[in-house]
């Protein structure tokens, strides 16, 4: 087997135990290996990062082949079942779009993603109105952690797309005007090509015992492109009509949702959209982190005194409301009564929690005695009132003060935060912030960043989390660098 085919069937599938053998039985295992990765499925207990990120690994040369062929396989079973139902073969027909040959391997990943709930609801029998619009958000949803993938934001980045929402709605305007029987018979007489050839290949690798089940699974293919020319052209009505409503979709996401501008930014959910959507984990999910209807343990500063004022003038950071740094302005409410002026002596470590799409340099710090004491991610949330909206962590950066001046900052108890949707859903706090000038820090005293070993995510089932299943941590510092006025 050759090296990049080897390499593509072990996204999907770890290599058989044969695969470890001798000669010979190494090829019987190849021949297993491509037999059971084409084999298909639609996962329906896949989290969304496990979507969004197998999303993103289909996007390379040969491994987006696969996964399409695994598409087809999959389509083809569901059909058989019951080749009558026109939404099933909706479903296939969204399968193909995704494999059009004139769409980009970033518009097709995006399209994968929407496209996913849209197959799966599909395959029930002429889904209601209500089904399909809960589909559609949740299509959504999943294009919104795609979109927040550090990769998906440098392609952007490099497509120069600023709003990604407003260019796949032209896309999708697109192909609904290109979309027709021919052009999907093609794509699908394509895919059954690659298909054929990979399974060629397992038969003539594999041991004799995959013959029948390979021949079986490719006469049930033959007996799908059989039918295609007709049921195709039935399905077309019904996908136009869902294509339609995406794209209004995203057409209102990108006129109200979504600022998206090239540059040093996160491609985020908009805040709101985030607010609610963390929410909504906290209906379903209750996490340890968030009270309910509970008194306020440490009230949050309403206001500074005149002594924090005069700190203010004498060089601390200015954390009033009428602060001329955004990211400082008004964060005096992020502590109790306690906060006082502080100064951090040369030498000392600075701890920061962050995710892989926040800065380094940014305002919130912590001493590593406050940090070697946290135990978990919900310990950090709820100690340092943290909301999920605000930041996802999973990695965390040391700031080594230099040498010369102490650091001015600001340091005590994290004020107790109300949520400004929900407010019977609060943070305790208590734990010792630091909250400093970003524009004070220097780059190079700034350690590579490091796992925290909580993981990316707070509950197994995450909306809000693009991070899981990221291949590797990303050791390259993110450091902001404000543009010149």
């Amino acid at each position: 087997m050759d090296t990049e085919l080897q390499n593509a069937l072990a996204f999907y599938k770890p290599a058989p135990e044969g695969w470890f053998s001798g000669a010979k039985r190494q090829m019987e295992a190849a021949g297993e290996w491509i037999w059971e990765t084409i084999q298909g499925d639609f996962n329906d207990n896949q989290t969304t990062g496990q979507v969004v990120t197998g999303t993103l690994i289909s996007m390379i040369p040969l491994v987006d082949q696969i996964c399409d062929v695994r598409d087809l396989v999959a389509n083809c079973k569901k059909i058989k079942e019951e080749d009558s139902n026109v939404w099933s073969w909706v479903a296939l027909v969204l399968t193909l779009i995704g494999c059009f040959p004139t769409l980009g391997s970033l518009c097709k990943g995006a399209f994968k993603v929407l496209f996913l709930k849209l197959r799966k609801v599909a395959f029930g029998v002429s889904p209601g109105s209500q089904v399909i619009e809960k589909a559609l958000e949740g299509s959504i949803q999943l294009l919104n952690t795609f979109l927040d993938l550090k990769a998906t934001r440098a392609a952007l980045k490099w497509a120069k797309i600023p709003n990604a929402y407003r260019y796949l709605e032209k896309m999708v305007r697109e192909v609904m005007g290109a979309i027709t029987t021919a052009k999907l018979l093609a794509v699908f007489d394509t895919l059954m090509d690659v298909t054929k050839t990979l399974l060629n290949k397992a038969q003539s690798w594999g041991p004799d015992s995959l013959k029948q089940p390979i021949k079986a699974l490719w006469n049930t293919l033959v007996e799908v492109r059989n039918k295609a020319d007709s049921m195709l052209a039935k399905a077309l009505a019904p996908v136009q009509d869902l294509l339609d409503r995406l794209a209004n979709k995203l057409r209102v996401e990108g006129d109200n949702a979504y600022r998206a501008h090239v540059g040093n930014n996160s491609h985020v959910l908009g805040w709101e959209k985030r607010v609610s959507e963390e929410i909504k984990l906290f209906e379903r999910e209750k996490p340890r982190w968030v009270d309910v209807d509970v008194k306020i343990k440490y009230p949050p500063l309403s206001q500074l005194d005149p002594h924090q004022i005069e700190k203010i003038e004498r060089g601390w950071p200015d954390i009033s409301k009428k602060s001329k740094n955004k990211a400082l302005q008004g964060k005096f409410n992020t502590f109790d009564r306690s906060m006082s002026a502080a100064e951090i002596p040369p030498g000392e470590k600075l701890y920061r929690v962050i995710d892989p799409n926040s800065s380094d340099n940014s305002i919130c710090w912590m001493r590593e005695g406050e940090f070697k004491k946290l135990t978990s991610k919900n310990d950090w949330r709820r100690r340092f009132a943290v909301w999920k909206s605000w930041n996802e962590n999973g990695e965390y950066v040391i700031y080594t003060v230099p040498p010369g001046q102490p650091l001015k900052v600001w340091e005590g108890r994290a004020g107790t935060q109300i949520n400004k949707v929900e407010e019977k859903y609060s943070l305790e706090g208590g734990a010792v912030q630091i909250v400093l000038d970003p524009d004070q820090l220097k780059k190079e005293f700034t350690g590579q960043r490091l796992k925290t070993g909580w993981g990316y995510q707070d509950v197994d089932s995450d909306p809000l989390s693009p991070y899981l299943g990221l291949p590797r941590l990303e050791t390259k510092n993110n450091w902001y660098v404000p543009k010149e006025k």
